[in-house]
């Protein structure tokens, strides 16, 4: 009986730590969730206040999209800037949070995680 009940709460921690992977424009549906969204990122400003980097990936209709914001370049790997993110796929793992309407991922937090990959999308 003693294995039965470990082999099951092993089951359910590793079930717990399971990820979503999801493209970026589907973020909205796991708001308050951890999840893995990737795609193409659209477009890279500058918030003047805040000084924080908005990146948005995910869809070329920017509403449909999701937002990381991140004020520090060194979570950009192996990517050396903004700059450098733009036109290029990326990958980003955190909590997928909404406020004022906009979807968005906390590149701050020290439990996200931002990969950017070197493919970019082909133009013809």
């Amino acid at each position: 009986m003693k294995k039965i009940f470990i082999i099951a709460l092993l089951f359910l921690a590793f079930r717990a730590s399971a990820q979503n992977i999801i493209p970026g424009q589907e973020a909205s549906k796991y708001v308050g969730q951890k999840v893995s969204a990737y795609g193409y990122v659209y477009k890279i400003e500058r918030e003047p206040k805040s000084k924080t980097w908005v990146i948005t990936f995910g869809s070329k209709y920017l509403s449909k999209g999701v937002v990381l914001k991140l004020s520090d370049e060194s979570k950009l790997q192996p990517a050396s800037t903004f700059q450098d993110v733009n036109g290029h796929f990326i990958s980003v793992t955190g909590k997928v949070v909404k406020e004022k309407g906009k979807v968005f991922i906390n590149g701050d937090d020290p439990a996200t995680m931002v990969s950017v990959k070197q493919q970019s999308l082909a133009v013809n």
